[in-house]
């Protein structure tokens, strides 16, 4: 799924590349021409480069020890991969990164925090463009497209599920319900005051309500 958004590019960064995977099959596929592969523990680089040496990509397999985009030359990257993070260390990694506002194509999958990931980037002037779901082993994941420095074409993830008509969208919204719904009534049992985090949990809530209206007729 994050593979297929990334669209054509000479140079993409892999930011938490583990294995290498991702690089390698950008760069099989022709999507893009040389990618700079960084993680910031040394075992998953040292498998990201055994994993060039396997399919011979070594030349056009750049791997970098460091935390996010912090490296040399990073500037060089005209699509930037974030993948299997929490929200909040997207937030950090791009904060650290103000070049990647510069019309850079940014490929997000978190793994947690997303609204909180989205307002962040339109605050900060990433343009959300395109968002799609999958399902593997059971469990649903969501990607989204950013460009830096546009105008997003939705102000949230659903309105660009929605807009593409993807086929796990009612399936998503039923789950993010529940797991709204449930966390509301975790939070009438808290002994402390939660009524700005209830506040927000539920316009959310009233939000997936809304879309799952206009999903019902598929």
């Amino acid at each position: 799924m994050v593979a297929t958004l990334v669209p054509p590019s000479v140079v993409a960064a892999d930011v938490g590349t583990d294995h290498g995977y991702l690089a390698v099959w950008l760069l099989q596929s022709g999507r893009v021409q040389r990618v700079l592969a960084t993680d910031i523990h040394t075992g998953p680089l040292q498998r990201c480069r055994q994993t060039a040496q396997e399919y011979d990509l070594q030349q056009q397999i750049e791997t970098h020890l460091c935390d996010g985009l912090q490296f040399a030359g990073a500037e060089q990257a005209e699509t930037v991969v974030i993948a299997g993070m929490g929200g909040e260390t997207m937030i950090s990694i791009l904060s650290a990164a103000p070049w990647t506002k510069q019309g850079r194509t940014i490929v997000l999958q978190p793994q947690s925090k997303r609204p909180e990931l989205e307002q962040w980037l339109i605050e900060n002037g990433y343009g959300l463009q395109n968002a799609v779901l999958c399902r593997d082993a059971g469990k649903r994941y969501l990607a989204m497209v950013v460009v830096g420095g546009t105008t997003g074409k939705a102000q949230c993830a659903e309105a660009l599920l929605l807009r593409n008509h993807d086929p796990l969208l009612p399936d998503y919204l039923n789950e993010e319900a529940e797991k709204l719904t449930h966390a509301l009534q975790g939070m009438e049992m808290a002994e402390r005051d939660l009524s700005d985090l209830r506040a927000e949990t539920q316009k959310r809530l009233e939000r997936i309500q809304a879309y799952q209206k206009e999903v019902a007729p598929w």
